[in-house]
């Protein structure tokens, strides 16, 4: 089997995005993450596997989906999708002609994630834009990511990560030594804290950013301020002293201090799951408070 026909997981490939990156750039969202933030706008991405999502409002009841699901897996009244017996092989998405149904996941090689990338080179040029690869956490497909990096590289196409960085060092290395520009998050500085909003210890996640650092390669991180969950005095100060620690290493450094929004909530429903912030709005007054703190240690933040 040839390098390149190895598969990788993703769910969506979104062209000409201004915000994720210099200049426009393709953004390639790899399905899959070992957190399970509680604010998560991208529910869709956190489980590795493909997904069927279930728009109730757009459903017209034409019972195409019933007829044709091989495991009786849609509520013959409701045409809601039974989980328990849904093995996502999206025959209901694909005679949906509202769109009600919808399949997430796709598995892709790096040559057919560069066809589209190849559509774009133009655009980078003119924008000194290029690639961003997303999620769901890249380093779940360390090897698939790291590949698809390095094809980037050899073309000229310059390339950023999102991540958060919770993974074995020993396996996500050289993606950091190849990628451009790393956009890290950081959900909490508090370790149990951090347990109980995302499921999993913030250790790994910092000893990385450590080693990230040492590599000399332009950082921004990124704090979502979430109301109620990580947006206390506290959090900012030991972040701020945490990136003011990495400065001394890496002066490529800076932070974004992201807006909570809520715009995910739809697709919490669409896959049957709650969302537990709803209700809950952003205090724009307290987001620029917690920016200006953050600027009074000495850290550059970008808004």
């Amino acid at each position: 089997m040839r390098k390149d026909a190895k598969k990788g997981l993703i769910f969506n490939i979104q062209r000409f995005s201004i915000h994720d990156g210099s200049g426009i750039r393709t953004l390639v969202f790899m399905k899959g993450c070992p957190l399970k933030c509680k604010w998560c706008s991208n529910p869709e991405s956190q489980k590795f596997g493909k997904e069927i999502l279930f728009f109730r409002e757009k459903c017209i009841g034409c019972g195409a989906c019933v007829k044709v699901c091989p495991n009786h897996a849609v509520d013959t009244e409701t045409f809601d999708i039974l989980r328990g017996s849904c093995t996502a092989c999206g025959a209901c998405a694909r005679v949906c002609v509202a769109d009600a149904k919808k399949t997430v996941g796709e598995s892709k090689s790096v040559a057919d994630i560069m066809v589209d990338i190849e559509r774009d080179r133009i655009f980078y040029r003119n924008s000194k834009g290029g690639v961003t690869i997303g999620g769901g956490e890249p380093l779940m497909q360390h090897e698939f990511v790291e590949e698809l990096l390095k094809t980037c590289k050899a073309k000229n196409i310059h390339t950023s990560i999102e991540t958060c960085g919770f993974a074995d060092w020993n396996d996500v290395r050289g993606i950091f030594e190849t990628v451009d520009h790393v956009f890290y998050d950081l959900k909490h500085s508090n370790d149990e804290r951090h347990k109980k909003i995302t499921g999993v210890s913030n250790r790994i996640i910092l000893e990385n950013a450590e080693k990230v650092a040492c590599l000399g390669k332009n950082i921004t991180f990124r704090l979502p301020l979430v109301p109620g969950y990580n947006d206390d005095l506290n959090n900012l100060f030991q972040t701020g002293s945490f990136l003011k620690k990495l400065l001394r290493q890496n002066r490529n450094i800076r932070l974004e201090i992201l807006e909570y929004h809520g715009l995910g909530e739809n697709k919490y429903h669409g896959l049957d799951r709650s969302y537990e912030l709803e209700g809950v709005l952003s205090d724009a007054q307290k987001l620029e408070q917690s920016r200006q703190i953050i600027r009074d240690m000495g850290i550059t933040v970008i808004s």
